[in-house]
């Protein structure tokens, strides 16, 4: 299971092309490193009832409310693995490394709340065919309460939960309006 990030910029971002699993996806899209607990994608649509006099059961449900998130713990603390995870503040580099001397980047959290949107993807190998199963959500926002947890015995990890919105800036397929791609990959014959 890898995870990529892309910045969310208005009708870019194609998907992936059909390759092997472990392939980078190439062009913006970034291999986010080890995860830990997994990939998750959580899809849930609230409806309301319609109730009449007449019948015992809603006669109908409208949905009222969805919501789509993609969710890892991203088990390598850097700091743009950090402002991907937390969405807030932004990564420098004011000491690149050199010849026989390190360097050093900084993620700073400013005083300003800013959304910065973010692409997101998983390609999973599916254990029954050996080919990938890829989502990407075009566009979203973090949502997660961020908290490094470092343990002598185990992986560092930083949650990670990106809550996808629709995306009008570009089609996909036939849909004008995208939020999220599922792909099957099939073998070559």
């Amino acid at each position: 299971m890898i995870i990529y990030t892309a910045p969310w910029v208005k009708a870019a971002g194609a998907f992936p092309s059909d390759s092997a699993w472990g392939t980078a996806w190439g062009a913006t899209w970034v291999d986010k490193g080890f995860t830990r607990d997994g990939l998750r994608f959580r899809l849930n649509v609230t409806r309301n009832d319609v109730n009449v006099d007449q019948q015992v059961d809603p006669i109908l449900r409208i949905p009222q409310r969805r919501d789509l998130h993609l969710q890892t713990a991203l088990a390598q603390i850097n700091a743009q693995n950090l402002s991907d995870a937390t969405g807030q503040g932004g990564v420098t580099t004011p000491v690149p490394p050199g010849t026989g001397t390190m360097g050093h980047q900084d993620f700073i959290v400013s005083g300003q709340i800013v959304d910065q949107y973010l692409m997101a993807g998983f390609d999973i190998q599916n254990p029954g065919d050996l080919q990938p199963v890829r989502i990407v959500g075009w566009m979203g926002l973090v949502m997660a309460d961020v908290e490094m947890q470092f343990n002598v015995n185990d992986a560092a990890r930083i949650a990670f939960d990106i809550a996808l919105i629709p995306d009008t800036s570009a089609a996909d397929g036939p849909y004008p309006v995208r939020i999220a791609h599922f792909r099957d990959i099939i073998a070559a014959l």
